[in-house]
């Protein structure tokens, strides 16, 4: 016996009786396998066949069946964010234009990472408020934040891993957190210096 023969005989086959209306291709899906499989075993010229007309159907040529698409999963949650500078209670007067935030990085982030950083200021009746993301592990406080009016400000801030999970409307990227938030900690800044007491996060 042939390796040829030997493999057709290995072929597990079934054999099928057209049926009216049948066409070549429904019978090929029905069974997911090709038409030319068909044809081939059957010595068939064409693709067309009729009511009555005996076929062998080679299982063995099933087309392969697609799996279910593997829905992508999120890494492991970030560690909260182990802030370094400015101290907790740090005192800031009009000499400083602006104040660098620092923390240590809790990995490598990848593309669609980042750290969003908040800082707050809680002095009563102010209730600024700004969040920016960065790739770095510092962030430089604008002299636009800094207070414009003669008392103490106390400023909160802390820092959170995210990563973009999509766009707004405005193109704007849309984040979550991607691990846990760091301890808040909060400073004092105002324009006139002198002294201040130390402020309560």
């Amino acid at each position: 016996m042939s390796a040829a023969d030997a493999t057709d005989t290995a072929c597990q086959k079934v054999e099928y009786m057209v049926l009216p209306n049948d066409t070549l291709f429904a019978i090929a899906s029905a069974y997911n396998v090709s038409m030319e499989a068909i044809q081939n075993y059957n010595g068939l010229a064409s693709d067309v066949v009729y009511e009555g007309m005996p076929l062998i159907i080679p299982l063995c040529e099933r087309l392969p069946t697609a799996g279910p698409t593997p829905t992508p999963t999120n890494p492991p949650p970030y560690a909260a964010p182990n802030l370094l500078l400015p101290a907790d209670g740090a005192i800031f007067t009009a000499a400083n234009d602006s104040i660098t935030l620092q923390w240590a990085a809790v990995g490598t982030l990848r593309q669609n990472e980042a750290y969003a950083v908040t800082v707050e200021d809680i002095t009563e009746g102010k209730g600024r408020k700004l969040t920016e993301y960065v790739s770095d592990t510092k962030f430089i406080l604008p002299a636009t934040f800094r207070p414009s009016d003669s008392m103490p400000h106390v400023l909160k801030w802390f820092v959170v891993p995210v990563r973009q999970i999509g766009s707004a409307i405005d193109g704007k990227p849309i984040y979550e957190p991607s691990g846990a938030s760091s301890a808040a900690r909060a400073f004092v800044w105002w324009s006139t210096g002198g002294a201040a007491t130390t402020p309560t996060p």
